[in-house]
């Protein structure tokens, strides 16, 4: 009894090692395949890195004051720009106050209360309930 159960035994410890075999062929294929996906991506970022040098290197290229200078006088008839006047530049002081504005836009936003939407009139107000003396 002890022989058979010694084969027993035996051959559930050759199935162990045959999944434990296959169990690390599996890992190591899937870490394979991971490094390959890093490697890839690597590369995409190597290459997205290449792309924003060569677009830094053009927006360079086309923003140079001499290239927008002969652009201006070669396109003067259509943009019909002029040189920037001193007087165009203003101070944090020159931005008027939050309440200015504020007031500037309560006037139209009472007119904008008349309209809910473009095709829909807004309610009128129920009257007010009149007090008895």
């Amino acid at each position: 009894m002890s022989d058979v159960m010694s084969r027993i035994v035996n051959l559930l410890l050759v199935c162990l090692m045959v999944l434990a075999a296959a169990a690390v062929y599996d890992m190591k294929y899937e870490a394979e395949a991971a490094a390959e996906r890093v490697s890839a991506l690597e590369r995409d970022v190597a290459a997205e890195q290449e792309r924003i040098s060569l677009l830094k290197a053009t927006w360079a290229a086309l923003t140079r004051p001499e290239r927008l200078q002969e652009l201006v006088t070669r396109h003067q008839d259509t943009l019909h720009l002029q040189p920037m006047d001193p007087s165009q530049l203003a101070t944090i002081a020159d931005i008027p106050d939050a309440s200015i504005i504020a007031g500037a836009g309560a006037e139209a936003s009472q007119k904008d209360d008349e309209i809910v939407t473009g095709s829909v009139r807004r309610a009128p107000e129920p009257p007010e309930p009149e007090v008895e003396d």
